[in-house]
């Protein structure tokens, strides 16, 4: 997958907001994504390829369903702030796994869903202790994103 430099941007931007937990700044910068149904799409894109590679290497392949049910209350529990249910944060989990699109019935809170699970997997599976942020892992990522086509 090619990463357009202007969606990255982008995404990063909603990434980070999503990490600290900022309401006001992510709804922001996820309006900003709405500029072209374009870029949107791209950006959902390259945030469910980002949720693939870091769940993908936190479970060392493929997570098995009990996996993906603990994973998905967790990440319901902790980001309660930005109101990701658990079947959300499952449907973007089990879409990943399964390298189909999430089948969520809320559009709104299934993009939602889709940013936050990626930071929150982001966050979670970085090493800020050793130097590596999330937004330094997220450069792993997408290299190797790249790299893999």
């Amino acid at each position: 997958m090619r990463i357009d430099e202007q969606v990255e941007a982008l995404v990063r931007a909603v990434l980070d907001a999503a990490v600290h937990r900022d309401a006001a700044r992510f709804d922001s910068a996820v309006d900003a994504l709405g500029a072209s149904q374009e870029v949107l799409t791209a950006a959902v894109e390259l945030t469910l390829a980002v949720n693939a590679a870091v769940l993908f290497e936190v479970h060392d392949g493929l997570p098995s369903a009990h996996q993906v049910d603990e994973l998905s209350r967790s990440i319901s529990h902790q980001e309660q702030w930005a109101g990701v249910s658990a079947q959300d944060a499952h449907a973007v989990l089990s879409a990943v796994t399964a390298g189909t699109p999430p089948r969520i019935e809320n559009a709104a809170g299934g993009m939602t869903a889709v940013f936050v699970v990626a930071a929150n997997l982001l966050a979670t599976a970085s090493r800020p202790d050793e130097g590596e942020w999330w937004f330094n892992y997220l450069d792993k990522v997408e290299a190797a994103i790249e790299a893999a086509g």
